[in-house]
């Protein structure tokens, strides 16, 4: 159950420093994840994106959420920034059900060196680490053809994740 807590929890924080850079040019709901990561990344219209395309819109996340801006973000940052993006509704539902709070799991999740804090290093590494995984070919570029193949893999690993803990929860039902 942990492991699925924790899942739970990087999937959120994953959505939250994401979902506002994303949402600038929000692609249409019947989009392919790939076409909309490309039409949404590919800011010079060369029909792929580059690393520090991938990067821009984290770069100006981080700054947004920085808000005392000392270049890192702390537990109570994080959390302002996901409240502030989260319905009431969302949050009352995360207290009952007893997670963890949301700015407190986004440092450990990203806290590398165990300051407390999140640098824009270890901010930026998940998307570096993805980018690399999608970038097959390794010339520092995501096709469209990468993309769709890295986004399929993570559609099956979510959906073997949940199966699992759906198969969990019937064999627990009282935890």
């Amino acid at each position: 159950m942990q492991r699925a807590t924790s899942i739970l929890a990087i999937a959120i924080a994953g959505t939250f420093v994401t979902g506002s850079a994303l949402a600038q040019d929000a692609a249409p709901a019947d989009m392919q994840p790939a076409d909309a990561f490309i039409q949404q990344l590919d800011t010079d219209g060369d029909g792929k994106v580059s690393l520090e395309e991938a990067l821009a819109p984290q770069q100006q996340r981080f700054d947004e959420i920085d808000a005392d801006g000392d270049g890192y973000i702390t537990a109570e940052e994080a959390g302002n920034a996901f409240n502030a993006q989260v319905p009431a509704e969302m949050l009352e539902a995360m207290q009952e059900r007893g997670m963890p709070d949301p700015g407190e799991t986004f440092v450990k999740n990203l806290d590398q060196d165990g300051d407390g804090r999140v640098s824009r290093e270890e901010f930026e590494q998940p998307t570096i680490e993805s980018f690399n995984r999608m970038d097959t070919d390794g010339d520092g570029y995501a096709t469209r053809e990468e993309a769709t193949a890295f986004f399929d893999e993570m559609q099956r690993q979510m959906q073997e994740q949940m199966q699992r803990m759906q198969e969990q929860g019937l064999q627990n039902p009282h935890q």
